[in-house]
């Protein structure tokens, strides 16, 4: 069989998850890993058996053996990375989020479009059958009309210092945050017509616990709670006109359970047991992409990707949370930090 050849920048945890996957699907192959640090790349090339480690990206960029470059490393760097690849004439994949503000995803995702060259994000989410299950539940009207959403996410990563940093786009916000926030902009078709929301910070001016609660132009609102201090119950609950519709693990969804009107349990669906761990339908939608010369995945378009940026780039101004990197605004004097 031909394989896919892929090529990860960074060798985290992540990315470590990422090469098990990619070893237990047909198709598909892990050629070579780039970090900074040669002696990280060796170690994790011996570990998960990758013929090739590079000590430099550009090195990996180089490879002409790399037919997808997924990018796994801290969020500051991912719209880089994104434009040295495209302009080595790589397509890429980057984890979410694509970078760290709207303004320099959208100017990764207008290099790939000049470049007629495939860019997308890995918002693993949005490739999971239960999500392909759970959009056509809401297309086929399964609860009626949807009215409400309510969802949250929160772990205790108080111990993860790249979150306590501004300089590395820190918070919860953008590690968390975002999967809520798909989930409800998904099901409605379309970011919301007025917000309100409020925010916990830390000493070092990153958000840490946030309610964002949201009117969408039809009628419809949705809550979203995040939390980096300690874990929820990572739910979601989209409530309609005829019943409501239950995500257990808005990170990664384990189970969509459909409920009628009368509290009645009418569908309980489960992931497939084929799933190998649910990164390989990012891997499997990339690879379709560049066969079908696309510049984006049907899952999630450029244009959601930069929606999203851009709402949550206004929470932070709202919130006064800004990061000291490239093309962000200059920071405010933010209120007392709780």
């Amino acid at each position: 069989m031909i394989e896919f050849n892929i090529g990860i920048l960074g060798a985290g945890h992540i990315a470590g998850k990422v090469a098990e996957t990619i070893a237990k699907l047909d198709g598909f192959r892990i050629s070579a890993v780039a970090a900074r640090d040669k002696t990280r790349a060796d170690e994790f090339a011996s570990k998960y058996e990758i013929e090739h480690a590079y000590g430099s990206y550009d090195e990996l960029l180089a490879d002409p053996e790399i037919e997808l470059v997924y990018i796994t490393t801290i969020h500051p760097t991912h719209a880089n990375l994104a434009i040295r690849a495209l302009e080595a004439g790589k397509p890429v994949l980057v984890e979410k989020p694509i970078s760290y503000n709207a303004k320099t995803a959208e100017t990764v995702m207008g290099i790939a479009r000049e470049k007629n060259l495939f860019c997308g994000e890995a918002m693993w989410t949005r490739f999971m059958p239960l999500t392909l299950h759970l959009r056509e539940l809401i297309a086929a009207k399964a609860i009626g009309d949807v009215r409400f959403i309510h969802a949250s996410l929160g772990y205790k990563l108080t111990d993860k210092e790249r979150l306590l940093r501004p300089e590395m786009a820190g918070g919860a916000l953008l590690d968390l945050g975002i999967y809520p926030l798909s989930l409800i902009f998904m099901v409605m078709g379309s970011l919301p017509a007025a917000c309100a929301s409020s925010v916990n910070r830390i000493s070092s001016n990153v958000d840490a616990i946030e309610t964002i609660n949201m009117n969408f132009p039809q009628g419809q609102m949705a809550s979203a709670f995040v939390s980096m201090m300690s874990e929820l119950d990572n739910r979601a609950v989209i409530y309609g006109t005829r019943g409501r519709i239950e995500v257990e693990g808005v990170n990664c969804p384990t189970r969509v359970r459909v409920y009628g009107e009368n509290n009645e349990i009418l569908e309980e669906t489960m992931p497939p047991e084929k799933q190998i761990s649910g990164y390989e339908y990012e891997f499997l939608a990339a690879r379709n992409a560049i066969i079908m010369g696309k510049v984006e995945c049907p899952e999630i378009s450029h244009v959601e990707s930069r929606d999203m940026l851009r709402f949550m780039d206004t929470l932070r101004k709202t919130w006064k949370v800004t990061y000291p990197l490239p093309e962000e605004p200059a920071p405010e004097n933010p209120e007392k930090k709780a």
